[in-house]
């Protein structure tokens, strides 16, 4: 099951830096994080019920995570989009885009390099479609100017000035915020797990939704599509090819936040992996090798309307992100995703796993 979020206007999703008046002047947005969605959804869920106790026991009042499962949320537009893996990069005045991989794959050397030894990632979305033949290991390079989307929003600036109690403006607090605008038929997609039934109960079929700051609404719609069909369908082949060649590249596809035994936010997804290995996850592997390809650290808070009180700071590693994993044993799973870290239910963790590109799909690699 999903929902399907269309905005009425722009919305906005402030970063987590503070902004007080009269001491800042700069109010950013930035695509939501899956918390964000959830709230939204939780909130709606508990006014369409009037707090009532059973709507309380569904959205986990006064806890972090509800009592139904939040895959993720993606912008939508005829499919969903993914945020592009960090693997797919390009160089400075270089036409063209290219794979990286760690150099001398599987030597313990934590350097990434393809065509070209210098440089970044290319930003911007891969379709439902096209995510799909990425985990395959079927794009090949020559096409991957084409099939790397942008300009699905756009952030739109606004300034303000603070009106005292006369209506004359207060010196000092001028201000500008940043919104986002969805381009013409986007919108948000977000993905529920199952047994979510209680969730459409609760919102119904269709209705408006507060989204973000401002208190701004969208229109929103429960479908009963599989959301993970296609790579479901997709998932077998897959899973053959991993299996047969003993890695695998983890796609990161929501913000995943991960704590190590210390109980400190850390980048090293092995122990989370680790953890899988029993009857029920059928993640029957040792992991030899993990070779991260990371972005910056996501910082994200909130505030807790139950308590009253902002919530902790937290970390987490961008969507987008891409681990080069090498393995020993069989991957028996059903499931063609893996959630892994903190607020799994709130949508953070959602990880796809993929077969390495085929050498035939590079056009050069770094001798």
């Amino acid at each position: 099951m999903k929902i399907i979020i269309e905005p009425n206007d722009v919305l906005l999703f402030r970063e987590s830096k503070p902004f007080m008046a009269g001491e800042g002047h700069l109010a950013r947005s930035v695509f939501p994080l899956p918390q964000v969605i959830a709230g939204a959804i939780r909130s709606k869920i508990l006014i369409n019920s009037n707090f009532s106790d059973e709507a309380k026991e569904l959205v986990g009042f006064k806890k972090d995570e509800p009592n139904f499962k939040i895959l993720g949320n993606f912008l939508f537009k005829d499919e969903e989009f993914f945020t592009t893996p960090l693997d797919i990069a390009r160089a400075k005045d270089v036409d063209g885009y290219f794979f990286v991989k760690p150099l001398e794959v599987w030597n313990g050397k934590l350097i990434f390099g393809g065509k070209h030894i210098h440089f970044k990632s290319v930003g911007g979305y891969l379709s439902y479609d096209n995510l799909v033949r990425y985990l395959k290991g079927e794009l090949n390079e020559d096409e991957l100017g084409d099939v790397v989307a942008d300009g699905l929003f756009e952030k739109e600036s606004r300034i303000g000035i603070k009106l005292g109690e006369t209506k004359t403006t207060e010196e000092g607090y001028f201000y500008k915020v940043e919104f986002l605008r969805f381009k013409k038929d986007v919108k948000l997609s977000v993905w529920l797990g199952n047994g979510c039934e209680g969730v459409k109960e609760s919102l119904s079929d269709k209705g408006l939704i507060k989204l973000g700051g401002e208190g701004r609404f969208s229109k929103f719609k429960v479908e009963d599509e599989n959301p993970l069909n296609k790579l479901e369908d997709a998932w077998d082949e897959i899973k053959e090819k991993i299996n047969r060649e003993k890695r695998f590249k983890l796609y990161i596809a929501t913000p995943l936040s991960v704590k190590d035994s210390k109980g400190c936010f850390s980048w090293d997804i092995s122990h989370c992996i680790e953890e899988l290995k029993n009857e029920n996850q059928k993640l029957n592997i040792k992991i030899k090798r993990v070779y991260p390809l990371i972005g910056k650290p996501i910082t994200f808070s909130g505030w807790d309307y139950a308590t009253n009180n902002p919530k902790p700071n937290r970390y987490a590693i961008p969507d987008g992100s891409v681990y080069f994993v090498e393995f020993e044993g069989e991957i028996e799973r059903n499931e063609p995703y893996l959630k892994l870290g903190e607020l799994a239910k709130l949508g953070f963790g959602l990880c796809f796993m993929g077969g390495v590109v085929d050498e035939e799909n590079l056009s050069r690699s770094v001798g």
